[in-house]
């Protein structure tokens, strides 16, 4: 690829019949809130307009939906908006497709389109009370299992289980320190090398 520029990236735009929750999507709202979080998202910003909208009862559902960058913020939106509503949550994993485009840079070649399927995760929220047969349904003041229960493949690591991952490896690595640094401090403390330990034969003669 050394004779070719990355160009734009071209992601499929997703319709709501893309969208994962067949099963578990109110029959009642036909038409809900759909917001799209990117890595540029203000989550502030989106989160008024979501809250809003349940307050006034123009919507009481609403589906959150981010990939990339904007994983992180879709989460954020979704913790953010349960703290204040009792919503019923459903979190799901698809896949988006990406066109990758190369220009080329020298004559004679063509463009080359790659395409990927990249992750996205999806949120579905809800007022109205959802059936417990639903697959990873989240109710209101609980917590979910999405991310132990192989919800996704590769899950993000929380910040606090990496602190104490570390913290855990640093204890290690003292206590370890500790014990070698110590293995020659009884024979250090009376006084005697070492090597006199290891002579059991000529204090039994005397």
């Amino acid at each position: 690829m050394m004779h070719y520029r990355k160009a734009e990236n071209v992601e499929k735009e997703l319709s709501k019949t893309d969208l994962p929750f067949e099963d578990c999507m109110p029959k009642s709202q036909k038409d809900f809130l759909w917001m799209h979080v990117k890595g540029g998202t203000k989550v502030s910003n989106v989160i008024e307009f979501a809250q809003a909208s349940l307050n006034k009862g123009e919507h009481r559902c609403v589906v959150w939906s981010g990939s990339g960058g904007g994983v992180v913020k879709t989460i954020s939106c979704a913790e953010v908006l349960k703290r204040s509503h009792p919503v019923y949550q459903v979190t799901r994993m698809a896949y988006n497709s990406v066109e990758e485009h190369w220009k080329p840079q020298m004559e004679g070649l063509e463009e080359i389109i790659v395409n990927r399927q990249i992750p996205t995760l999806h949120i579905l929220m809800s007022l109205d009370e959802l059936p417990d047969s639903i697959e990873g349904l989240q109710k209101p003041n609980t917590s979910t299992d999405f991310w132990e229960g192989g919800g996704a493949k590769s899950r993000p690591q929380p910040r606090q289980q990496q602190q104490q991952q570390k913290q855990h490896q640093g204890d290690a690595g003292r206590s370890n320190k500790r014990h070698r640094s110590g293995r020659n401090k009884p024979a250090q403390q009376h006084g005697t090398p070492a090597t006199e330990e290891n002579q059991p034969t000529s204090q039994s003669q005397g």
